[in-house]
């Protein structure tokens, strides 16, 4: 009994994960029962990601979670009325899927961050090697100016120079 309660538990959470991710990529039974249901006023945006169980607190995720076992469990007594469906089997289906929808939602959230958080690094490195290279550019000008500078100090001072005594003397400190 407790093997067929794990292999419950986990085909759950593969359908919480399932599910979640269907229903992030497009949520279009929610999109059509929201038209159906309310007016033109109130009716949800185009870009709103919300569904059954997308963008929903804890307590309606649970309620369509739980509405979709309870009819999927009478679907099963009906036309399987030899097969005795149990609490225990019916709750582990339940928890599993909740995880499995909130393993699924911290997945998607992270990916959706790390994205982010990639295509902000991104940005920022472009700008950084830009900078260089134009700090780049201006430190090659000057130091081309620099050595020209440079030469052309040397050629002034290849000139024929006074030495030390002629200079003292031309200050006057010498006679």
């Amino acid at each position: 009994m407790i093997t067929f309660e794990i292999i419950i538990f986990i085909s759950s959470l593969v359908f919480g994960i399932s599910i979640y991710w269907l229903e992030a990529k497009s949520n279009g039974l929610y999109r059509s029962i929201n038209k159906i249901t309310n007016s033109k006023e109130l009716q949800m945006k185009p870009t709103n990601r919300k569904g059954f169980i997308v963008q929903q607190e804890f307590i309606p995720r649970f309620i369509y979670v739980n509405i979709f076992f309870i009819i999927v469990s009478l679907i099963i007594y009906f036309l399987l009325p030899i097969f005795t469906l149990s609490v225990a089997y019916y709750v582990t289906a339940l928890v599993g899927t909740m995880i499995g929808i909130y393993i699924a939602n911290f997945i998607i959230d992270v990916k959706d961050k790390s994205e982010e958080i990639i295509d902000k690094v991104v940005d920022k490195s472009k700008d950084i090697i830009d900078d260089i290279k134009t700090k780049g550019q201006e430190a090659a000008a000057s130091f081309s100016e620099e050595e020209t500078t440079q030469e052309e100090t040397s050629n002034e001072s290849e000139a024929p120079k006074k030495s030390a005594r002629e200079r003292l003397k031309d200050k006057g400190l010498l006679k």
